[in-house]
């Protein structure tokens, strides 16, 4: 199993380039980050855990110190699951943020 790799909320300044934030919806009203630096992949933490916002524009507010490239939200839907399918269906959008 690969480690993720994390960086933590304090870390980021001014100085700071990042090639994309996927942001992650988790559930209606909280959103997660994952950065894109350099060809590696980071969880966003804050206080040791991952940051959760109540929207996507709360994120974009706590990284606007940083020099971010691009902005992406991902939505997985649970829709599958809901109506008793047996087999996981691949059901994700990937949209500009």
């Amino acid at each position: 199993m690969t480690e993720v790799l994390k960086l933590a909320l304090d870390d980021i300044n001014e100085a700071t380039v990042i090639d994309k934030v996927l942001i992650l919806s988790l559930m209606p009203s909280l959103y997660t980050a994952r950065l894109e630096i350099d060809g590696q992949t980071f969880l966003l933490t804050e206080k040791g855990t991952s940051i959760r916002r109540p929207s996507a524009e709360a994120l974009k507010r706590v990284l606007s110190r940083a020099q971010v490239a691009e902005y992406r939200m991902i939505h997985s839907s649970a829709y599958d699951e809901m109506i008793g399918q047996g087999i996981k269906v691949e059901n994700q959008m990937d949209v500009p943020a």
